[in-house]
């Protein structure tokens, strides 16, 4: 039994907090989490006093009426499914440490749960506008070899190729690269194999990935161009960069490179309008693709390749392999369950 009292909904809330820094099961929370929580907290004790119920008395019902209140950010939105989860979530986890302390004798939010969210279905490509993005890498860029396009080319492999997301191609510093012997044994070159080290966004594990042929020619011949006009370069430099004295690319620099690409070999190819000798593309349907669907699409093609399952949550840094099922309707074989 704790000294906190349900009178005191400000005690309970430090009660809980003290208790959720203290868990080891549970993985840690920093300031910004312990604030949502807190707001959450308040939202639903401000419902509570204009239900006219005590928090402590709360019924499942009336959790699920708060969640159904919880507007959205923007009046041109709908709240998501994933919104209203969230909100219940918190309710479910400070109600639990209201159980264990003897605040109230049962979770009303057990019996509140929203409806599950709908797993949508991850996009990506098939065959033929899958061989024509690769066939493009070389034939239609703009510029052909020079600084732009051996750095759009090298980020497109890593999504290709690498199933790297833009997050972490931005994070790549120059001594995440690592060149090797080529299969002659000689020193690096272009014909080099590269390894790459992957830091987990949020920080976490490494994770050391062998390109391919394809990827390290690439990555050596944008390093070829790299230095030039960018100054005090040392291993912790980017990468990749947006431009020639070495300002960082944004996110929304790589999503345009990707649909850039994408619009350009898709219409080269006649698989983006009728008439289309494969396969055709609704138009409005590529505003909707970007370096996920790269990413999707290697992904898959590593699972219809044979490449065993963990291997693939190894390369792509999954804690759980599960994330891949949204993949069923490109596998060749179900995914395991």
């Amino acid at each position: 039994m704790s000294d906190v009292t349900a009178s005191d909904p400000d005690a309970f809330f430090a009660s809980w907090q003290t208790a959720r820094l203290a868990s080891k099961a549970l993985k840690p929370m920093g300031a910004a989490g312990f604030q949502q929580v807190e707001l959450i907290w308040r939202h639903w004790l401000a419902f509570c006093t204009v239900q006219g119920v005590a928090w402590d008395a709360a019924r499942s019902v009336d959790i699920a009426r708060f969640c159904q209140t919880i507007g959205p950010r923007s009046s041109l939105k709908k709240t998501s499914p994933v919104t209203r989860r969230r909100y219940w979530r918190v309710l479910r986890d400070l109600y639990a440490h209201a159980l264990v302390i003897g605040l109230v004798a049962v979770n009303p939010a057990e019996g509140a749960q929203p409806p599950a969210t709908e797993r949508v279905p991850s996009l990506a490509l098939p065959g033929p506008m899958w061989t024509a993005l690769l066939e493009g890498l070389y034939e239609h860029f703009p510029g052909g070899d020079d600084f732009k396009a051996r750095r759009n080319r090298l980020a497109l492999l890593l999504m290709m190729r690498a199933a790297l997301t833009v997050r972490e191609i931005i994070g790549l510093t120059l001594d995440c690269a690592q060149p090797g012997a080529d299969s002659a044994g000689s020193s690096a070159g272009s014909a080099a194999l590269y390894t790459l080290r992957v830091r987990k966004v949020g920080g976490g594990h490494e994770r050391v990935l062998q390109l391919d042929l394809e990827t390290s020619r690439a990555l050596h011949a944008w390093l070829e161009v790299r230095p030039v006009g960018l100054p005090a370069l040392h291993p912790g430099s980017r990468l990749v960069v947006g431009d020639r004295i070495g300002r960082a690319i944004a996110p929304n620099g790589l999503y345009n490179i990707c649909q850039a690409h994408l619009a350009r070999c898709l219409t080269q190819a006649g698989l983006l309008a009728e008439p289309a000798p494969h396969a055709t593309l609704d138009p409005g349907l590529l505003a909707h693709m970007g370096p996920n669907t790269l990413r999707n699409t290697c992904i898959a093609l590593w699972f219809n390749a044979g490449v065993p399952l963990q291997e693939i949550q190894r390369r792509c840094g999954f804690k759980d392999a599960s994330v891949m099922s949204r993949l069923g309707a490109h596998l060749v074989n179900p995914f395991p369950r």
